[in-house]
């Protein structure tokens, strides 16, 4: 047997944990999505007011549901959210008459300066979202979905079947919108009962703070 000393036993305790980390963000690296077609994971989370949102509550009313993985220090979150661009907010007034619930999903882990009540509360306020701020400090909803951008977006149909998954633009650097929106696409041909003719994208942004 070998007799590892106190030294020794604390780096091999440390290499353990790291390596530990490394498997689980390279699990969620290799994970296969979702795909399109696919029933999306149902979930129950609480918002940043302490109310439960179920995603299937919402699917069994006739709602089409969009997430928008969330993060208000990212800056390709931003973009989205700024006076001049309102890309996020925009698409919600435009389609206030319609049956679609969006709600933004916060995966980052409990500590994180970009997760919790108050840093999600502030952004609210600063940005105007009346909508719900779902926490997922434990990421198991995040990971579910295999999210691993902000902003990353899913589109689920009245029938709880994903129909859009991807970025929210064509353009994928964080000082503009891009030209072509393709969740405001996605969602025209989804309400329309059509099918979406683009429907993934690859999802840009910062990282999900797992």
């Amino acid at each position: 047997m070998i007799k590892l000393t106190k030294s020794r036993s604390v780096l091999f305790a440390l290499g353990a944990a790291v390596t530990g980390s490394m498997m689980g963000a390279g699990n969620l690296e290799t994970a296969k999505p979702i795909e399109v077609g696919a029933k999306a994971p149902n979930f129950t989370l609480t918002d940043i007011n302490g109310e439960k949102h179920t995603l299937s509550d919402y699917t069994a009313k006739g709602h089409t549901v969009v997430l928008e993985w969330f993060n208000p220090d990212c800056p390709f979150v931003k973009k989205h959210y700024r006076d001049d661009t309102g890309t996020m907010l925009g698409m919600q007034t435009d389609m206030k008459d319609e049956k679609v619930t969006w709600l933004r999903i916060n995966s980052g882990k409990m500590g994180h300066p970009t997760s919790g009540v108050d840093r999600n509360k502030k952004a609210a306020s600063d940005w105007g979202i009346s909508t719900p701020i779902l926490l997922d400090e434990s990421g198991k909803v995040g990971m579910s979905y295999s999210a691993k951008r902000t902003p990353e977006m899913y589109i689920i149909d009245a029938e709880g079947v994903l129909r859009y998954h991807g970025a929210i633009d064509d353009n994928s650097n964080a000082s503009q919108p891009g030209k072509v929106n393709h969740v405001r696409n996605a969602l025209q041909q989804v309400l329309a009962g059509e099918t979406v003719s683009k429907a993934t994208t690859k999802a840009y942004g910062c990282s999900v703070k797992y």
